[in-house]
């Protein structure tokens, strides 16, 4: 994730997307055989250099579509039940669409169906045999899908939970 390097790094990757070549003070400069191919992710934490961008394509990767997320998450957490992993997609879903700091990516909603199968007793194993969650459980795991204390007492209000 390029945004979470340091400024510094943006000048060594410029250099190597002009020249194809790096410069490293011990060795002098070393000069690719071949044009290479570098892929920069960026969550948009910063911005970047007009430099750094003119040299890049862009390429915007939404979310998951419901039924992909779903596939997705029934191939990381099988023994989840679908219907309880149906629901977590569409909760999850709901979540990114509230004014968070951090959206919920799929690798939440992934943590999410394993902590819910991880945990166990009272209205944890209902959700599992049901396949609902109910509210007091949501607002106890909100942790696991939101990473900021704010975006948890957004979604406890925004959901009407707390």
């Amino acid at each position: 994730e390029i945004d979470k390097a340091d400024v510094d790094i943006e000048g060594l990757l410029l250099e190597v997307l002009s020249d194809f070549a790096i410069t490293i003070p011990e060795m002098g400069t070393v000069v690719a055989q071949r044009r290479p191919i570098v892929v920069l992710t960026s969550n948009a934490n910063r911005e970047l250099s007009e430099a750094l961008k003119r040299r890049c394509l862009y390429l915007y990767i939404d979310f998951p579509d419901t039924a992909l997320e779903r596939e997705i998450l029934a191939s990381r957490v099988p023994d989840l039940p679908d219907t309880l992993a149906s629901e977590l997609v569409r909760i999850v879903g709901v979540l990114r669409g509230l004014d968070v700091r951090k959206k919920p990516s799929v690798a939440e909603t992934i943590d999410w169906g394993n902590t819910l199968l991880a945990m166990t007793g009272g209205d944890t194993e209902q959700a599992l045999r049901s396949g609902k969650l109910d509210e007091s459980l949501i607002a106890r795991t909100l942790g696991v899908v939101l990473k900021h204390r704010p975006d948890v007492k957004t979604a406890l209000r925004e959901l009407k939970l707390g």
